[in-house]
């Protein structure tokens, strides 16, 4: 019997949808979920069970996913671009800080509704109107919580959109990338690829205030992110820090360190300095 029922939730875990598997893994870690919509796009939340409820911690640690999969095999274009892999939500489950997952548009089950095209996470997925609607569904959602400070922590294409959302979220006191995008002209370069044209590049885009905190994290070996990105980046930024895990890729080994790096961030930039990173 037992055999029959793992069989039949096998056969039901592949046919279901990435944002299907995503929600089931933010489920099996106790994570909350609910739904924001904003003038233009509809945005999945996934939270710590009860955060916010009479919190002593008043500073909110908001998560940003990468781009998922826009394509599939390089050539054709995903129907659902929700991330494969849920990193973002091994990295979330180890924060004992309050903390939220802010979904992208069009991602988590929304990419097949009226306000969404592929283009919101092909050539358009850092564009304005993506960067407005999250900001307002963070604002949105601050409204009703009692925190007075927020960090944004992004992982990979999330760490692009961290960059570009936190001049219009008020609270944002620090930004934290993973792995992060942030210069898409030169990544498309670096790759061969066509340019993200219609997208906001953090690199030109104005730089944060300097009562903004940054910590940009890159992995030594990421062959699709390379360090040399993050730290062209921060050398046109005073204040901002670069810290790279020399034996790191995009992937390895930030789950397995992140509550190392947590606290890190809480220490602030001494920490990094302390352990020789650079």
């Amino acid at each position: 019997m037992r055999r029959i029922v793992w069989l039949s939730m096998l056969l039901l875990s592949a046919c279901a949808t990435p944002s299907e598997r995503f929600a089931g893994a933010a489920r099996g870690l106790g994570f909350d979920e609910l739904t924001i919509r904003t003038e233009r796009f509809a945005h999945r939340i996934y939270s710590h069970a009860g955060v916010g409820e009479g919190a002593a911690d008043k500073t909110l640690h908001v998560y940003l996913d990468g781009d998922g999969t826009p394509w599939l095999q390089k050539r054709w274009i995903a129907e659902d671009p929700t991330a494969r892999n849920p990193m973002i939500l091994k990295l979330m489950a180890q924060d004992s800080a309050p903390s939220i997952l802010l979904g992208r548009p069009c991602y988590h089950g929304f990419s097949q509704t009226d306000a969404c095209s592929n283009k919101f996470w092909t050539s358009h997925r850092y564009a304005r109107p993506v960067v407005a609607s999250m900001a307002a569904a963070l604002n949105r959602w601050l409204e009703t919580s009692g925190f007075t400070e927020v960090v944004l922590i992004g992982y990979s294409g999330g760490g692009t959109l961290a960059v570009l959302i936190a001049p219009y979220v008020e609270k944002v006191k620090a930004v934290v990338t993973v792995a992060a995008n942030l210069d898409i002209k030169a990544w498309s370069e670096f790759h061969g690829y066509l340019p993200i044209s219609d997208s906001l590049n953090p690199a030109v885009e104005p730089a944060l205030s300097p009562d903004i905190r940054q910590f940009h994290l890159a992995g030594g070996k990421d062959d699709n992110v390379p360090p040399f990105i993050s730290a062209t980046f921060v050398k046109a930024r005073n204040g901002a820090q670069v810290i790279v895990y020399d034996d790191f890729n995009h992937q390895c080994c930030w789950v397995e360190a992140w509550p190392a790096i947590l606290n890190k961030i809480s220490a602030g930039s001494r920490a990094f300095i302390a352990d020789g990173f650079r």
